[in-house]
């Protein structure tokens, strides 16, 4: 939904309100159906022992409509029933050992509600690549169940996702239009414009357009790109160097003529070789690429089974035609045309493709040193973001989720906290409805003058702030025995006090007609509860939920039953865990024991990037070595045509180190060029990329001075041994042998 207020502000989110569904199947004939799912915290409750699963709620059609495979049970029945629940493969061995679950009950908590649910179908494992994840399924009457009135009849309380089954796509226009006429009618006083925006669902992983896409295309567009470039560098010295060998060669035409070869036979031969051996550095690189599947899943974050398949077979065999054909074409076409009796008599004129060589180990080196360029690029920008002063604690910082209702997780929280809050190694505890380095929940209205405000929120305890270390710039922490504080009180940020401009915000309140009491105990400093690809957004700390309630619109992605935040001072980590975990097993009666910490939450916001990044620095890597294999192969055939050159010159005075400089030299100046045209190419793809980013690590001109030194070291020890080899070659001998 897109909503547009009259002061230019955007409101945008995927989820949506559970009205809209039953609102588009009823005024819009376009739509066939619509299947609404939604995200609900429940515990099964086996044996007295509680497990958090992943749960979705999902309309009686899900399964007839989406492509999950049931292993058993019918799609049509299988959430027909308010208690029937769907599992998936994995857990019919953890709570059935193995056997038919097939009309088994489990207890399932949900809210305030336990009760029984008869397994109506076992569906396969989700893929990964699905943006459809789910343990267990359960009937969208129970997300109904579940929530406040607001959230089951509110068109602005988003908390669910909505699939329009469109009779014919190219309706979406239509609908998308006639909506905003019929929110009109249905909110007459409204002063902005709500959109419904139709997105479809093969495209829903790579549309960075909207929000949380499940991937964004550019790193799929770099990789491809890295493998193109690898690869294309590897074709420039395999064709440079079969034009370079084929000079060497023109005898052994000549030869070939004069013993009645034709010139259909040359032309084979020549593309015959050139096309061998691209097959078969195809086969090995295939054999090569399913050696590497293991290292390349491991550093992309895929689970891609196999490499070789029949449509990559036939793409590469394609290629070494490709590359085989490029190859041999000089040979086969030029030396096949050249008159026997003259090359045989050494008078044969070659064209200079000298300039066509530099040119090609140009490009090459341009390619790799953009490519090193990058990669120090993007490894100081995730320093950055990794030493960067987030504003609180994120190490020794343990979340744990409860997965209860509210008051059933701040008792077990104040349980837990009474357990362990006097131990040594204990620094604090504190409970919120979201931990750092997850989403957190967004909510608007419009002010008393009519302008539109968003804002995060997250609902705490009184020890939250202080567990994780966030610091007050004005007025006070929360009070854990202030009734006024729990039901009142709210701590905002300083981006919320520049986003109202009050001097003293102290004891106000939120501008809004819909609020309760409640008034601003304290103002904390900015910190970073959301990426650093996002600047800090204003944001308020209740401590009790009814405050937001004076939000028109709600959402949040991230369950918000609580999470217990524990900060540890123990050296011993994995001792301390122990010891927690035990002490959970005290107090929690039987409830499972999950956990993450905080660091790795945030860790996790940037692994896309930190992939990629370790990706190009392996790609970088390669493309040089490539690069510099292809300098050492041509300057050993370019020094070996200039044997004599190197005699005569020793013979008029040339000292060793004068030989061994100008060949240096001469290959310097390309790999020198090759930096400067790296500049730019490298300069737009770290902006491009670093655009992602509000807050970004200065790139000066070291990582560039770095990359082109590297370079330099690595092309002069290419080229030095056979430059160096060259000069000490006695000059009667290089006289005798030139040709």
């Amino acid at each position: 939904m897109l909503e547009n207020y009259p002061d230019g502000r955007e409101f945008f989110n995927v989820n949506t309100s559970q009205v809209l569904g039953i609102t588009l199947e009823e005024n819009f004939p376009q739509i066939d159906q619509v299947v609404r799912t939604g995200v609900l915290s429940g515990m099964v409750v086996k044996n007295d022992d509680n497990f958090q699963e992943n749960m979705l709620t999902a309309d009686p059609d899900f399964f007839n409509r989406f492509n999950f495979p049931l292993v058993s049970g019918e799609s049509s029945q299988a959430l027909d029933k308010i208690n029937n629940l769907v599992i998936t493969e994995n857990y019919v061995s953890k709570y059935f050992s193995g056997q038919d679950p097939i009309g088994k009950t489990l207890t399932i908590r949900t809210g305030d509600l336990e009760e029984d649910y008869v397994i109506s179908a076992v569906a396969k494992n989700p893929p990964a690549n699905s943006s459809i994840q789910f343990d267990m399924v359960i009937p969208f009457e129970n997300t109904i169940r579940n929530t406040s009135e607001a959230a089951r009849t509110n068109f602005f309380y988003v908390n669910v996702t909505t699939y329009a089954f469109l009779e014919d796509p190219l309706n979406a226009s239509q609908v998308e239009t006639g909506f905003n006429g019929l929110f009109k009618k249905l909110f007459p006083d409204f002063s902005g414009e709500v959109t419904v925006k139709f997105q479809p669902l093969a495209s829903i992983r790579m549309d960075t357009s909207y929000p949380n896409a499940g991937s964004d295309p550019l790193y799929s567009y770099i990789l491809g790109g890295l493998a193109l470039l690898v690869i294309l560098i590897a074709i420039i010295n395999f064709v440079t160097l079969s034009v370079g060998k084929s000079v060497d060669r023109a005898k052994e035409v000549g030869v070939r003529k004069v013993m009645g070869a034709v010139r259909r036979q040359l032309l084979g031969q020549f593309w015959g070789e050139a096309i061998i051996i691209s097959m078969i550095s195809v086969c090995l690189g295939l054999i090569l690429s399913e050696v590497a599947l293991v290292k390349f899943n491991e550093l992309s974050g895929k689970s891609i089974p196999h490499v070789v398949s029949f449509e990559i077979v036939w793409v590469c065999l394609l290629l070494a035609l490709l590359v085989g054909f490029l190859a041999g074409f000089y040979p086969s076409v030029f030396l096949s045309r050249f008159n026997p009796v003259e090359v045989l008599k050494g008078k044969m004129k070659v064209a200079d493709a000298g300039l066509m060589r530099k040119s090609l180990v140009v490009f090459q080196f341009v390619i790799s040193v953009s490519l090193i360029v990058c990669a120090l690029a993007m490894n100081k920008q995730m320093k950055y973001i990794q030493t960067k002063n987030l504003g609180f604690y994120k190490e020794q910082v343990i979340a744990i989720p409860t997965g209860l209702n509210e008051t059933s997780s701040q008792a077990l929280a104040e349980r837990l906290k009474n357990k362990i809050i006097n131990r040594d190694d204990v620094e604090n505890v504190g409970t919120s409805f979201f931990a750092v380095g997850q989403s957190w929940g967004e909510g608007s209205f419009t002010d008393a003058d009519g302008v539109y405000r968003s804002m995060a929120f997250n609902v705490v305890d009184a020890g939250f702030l202080r567990t994780m270390g966030v610091e007050l710039a004005l007025g006070r922490d929360f009070y854990e025995d202030n009734d006024g504080d729990k039901n009142e009180g709210i701590i905002v940020n300083e981006a919320l006090i520049r986003e109202f401009a009050w001097d003293d915000p102290i004891g106000k309140s939120l501008p809004g007609k819909n609020f309760p009491q409640h008034q601003i105990v304290g103002v904390v400093k900015d910190f970073h509860f959301a990426s650093l690809r996002d600047e800090i957004d204003p944001l308020i700390l209740p401590m009790s939920p009814s405050v937001l309630n004076g939000f028109d619109d709600i959402s949040y992605s991230t369950s918000p039953s609580r999470k217990i935040t524990v900060r540890a001072k123990s050296e011993d980590l994995t001792r301390f865990m122990a010891d927690l975990e035990e002490a959970w097993k005290e107090v929690a009666q039987g409830q499972e024991f999950n956990f993450f910490f905080i660091d790795e939450t945030l860790a996790n916001q940037y692994e896309a990037e930190t992939r990629i990044g370790n990706i190009i620095d392996y790609s970088s890597f390669f493309a040089l070595v490539i690069a510099c294999l292809g300098l050492f192969s041509l300057a050993t055939m370019i020094i070996k045509k200039r044997v004599k050159e190197i005699g005569v010159r020793k013979v008029l005075g040339a000292t060793e180190t004068n030989i061994a400089q100008m060949f240096s030299f001469e290959f310097l100046k390309l790999v020198l060029i090759s930096i400067l045209l790296s500049v730019p190419l490298s300069f737009l793809f770290i902006n491009k990329w670093m655009e992602s980013f509000v807050y970004k690590a200065e790139i000066g001109m070291d990582i560039y001075m770095i990359a082109g030194f590297s370079a330099v070291i690595i092309a002069l020890a290419s080229v030095g041994y056979q430059a160096t080899k060259a000069a000490l070659m006695n000059p009667v001998n290089s006289l005798r042998s030139g040709e």
